[in-house]
């Protein structure tokens, strides 16, 4: 999946979820300094997530996207606290057959705030909380 679309498909999950408030594009926030990102309120304050990527390998991006799906990833957690968990919960819990795995960084041995999400295309996208 690339950025584009992953951007596109994280912010419609967040607008139909309900405890999220107001969702968008980074770039439709003001932010023109990243190219792909979310904004979004949760718990009555704005979070926001840069979205950056490694490719699939041998995508041309001169050409359509090409979509490779598998089995979705699991529900099962754990899952992490605050915005990253929710986030994370909220990709895994789409059902999206291009997703194969959700990392969540603050559940490493030296945490932070963010996401890895890989695709069964080989691209890895990586949502840095700003």
């Amino acid at each position: 999946m690339r950025p584009e679309t992953f951007q596109n498909f994280v912010v419609d999950l967040a607008k139909n979820d309900p405890r999220a408030g107001k969702a968008a594009t980074l770039a439709e926030v003001g932010d023109s300094k990243r190219p792909y990102g979310l904004a979004v309120v949760l718990e009555g304050r704005e979070v926001r997530w840069q979205i950056n990527a490694r490719s699939a390998e041998r995508d041309d991006f001169g050409q359509p996207e090409k979509p490779v799906e598998g089995d979705p990833i699991s529900f099962d957690g754990p899952w992490a606290e605050g915005p990253e968990g929710w986030l994370a919960r909220l990709v895994a819990g789409s059902g999206s057959k291009e997703i194969e795995e959700i990392e969540q960084w603050s559940l490493r041995e030296e945490p932070k705030d963010g996401l890895t999400v890989k695709c069964h295309s080989g691209a890895w996208l990586y949502l840095r909380a700003l």
